[in-house]
């Protein structure tokens, strides 16, 4: 609780990236599905960007602590698959979605993930979403007519933990759980040597009540180690591991791009 929950993704480091197709609804117009510009998205834990290309100077963004709502769109809104919405909430509390198209829907759930989990932490999230979209006046799943009114689905964010299961994505996972175990690793060698000094002093009263016992300790070899001392001590073993070959995985990408800059 001690350590910043936004940390489990670096500010700088992109977490997904790759061309979509959006569409940002705005006043009563139709929508369509030729409504569907491509685009150049980059997810970061602070900001959702698009522009035109993957070079393209001018970048729009949307702050990641706006966005309230992560979920997909029913087929037959556009008569598109692998349709998502992103809703953000600005400054006066006026609530802006944007659509977009992924190619597949490995696309579409690695999207929904990687968003997801990089709003986690928003304080402003919605308990309720519209599954479809304002068209001709109403919304096209629940057939109400005013576009601010309440939505009809849950959002993931409201659902329990046996209700929604997001997909692996492998990349973004084992970053989490290699800063989760970064983070809790002073805690955890702070608790593993609690328990080392817990088992020297009950091997030492032993010894006091016991004086068969052979002084240099031969006979405690033969009392079986605690489990969570054994296991305190193996992951703290990988967790250097990781660490080491994270620190190798850095510095070939660094001398890799240096080696890209010097030969063009």
């Amino acid at each position: 609780s001690s350590v910043p929950q936004r940390a489990v993704f670096m500010p700088s480091v992109t977490v997904k990236e790759g061309y979509l197709h959006k569409h940002k609804a705005e006043g009563p117009q139709l929508l369509s599905r030729f409504a569907f510009k491509k685009r150049y998205f980059w997810l970061t834990s602070e900001t959702l960007s698009y522009a035109k290309t993957s070079d393209w100077q001018v970048r729009s963004s949307i702050p990641i602590q706006r966005v309230c709502a992560v979920e997909r769109v029913d087929e037959n809104a556009f008569q598109q698959q692998n349709v998502m919405q992103v809703i953000t909430q600005d400054n006066d509390g006026k609530l802006n979605t944007m659509y977009i198209q992924c190619k597949n829907v490995n696309e579409l759930n690695q999207w929904l993930s990687a968003i997801r989990k990089a709003s986690i932490y928003n304080e402003r999230m919605l308990p309720s979403f519209h599954l479809g979209v304002h068209r001709s006046g109403k919304w096209t799943c629940c057939l109400q007519a005013g576009r601010a009114v309440t939505g009809c689905s849950r959002t993931h964010s409201a659902v329990t933990l046996g209700d929604w299961s997001d997909p692996l994505d492998p990349d973004v996972e084992t970053q989490m759980i290699y800063k989760q175990l970064l983070q809790g690793r002073d805690k955890l060698r702070k608790k593993y040597l609690e328990m080392e000094d817990v088992d020297q002093t009950s091997t030492n009263k032993e010894k006091r009540i016991n004086p068969d016992i052979h002084p240099d300790g031969a006979e405690c070899n033969t009392q079986p180690i605690k489990p969570s001392t054994s296991v305190a001590a193996r992951l703290l073993v990988v967790i250097e591991d990781l660490e080491q070959a994270h620190a190798t995985f850095q510095l070939r990408e660094k001398e890799d791009a240096t080696r890209v800059i010097l030969n063009p």
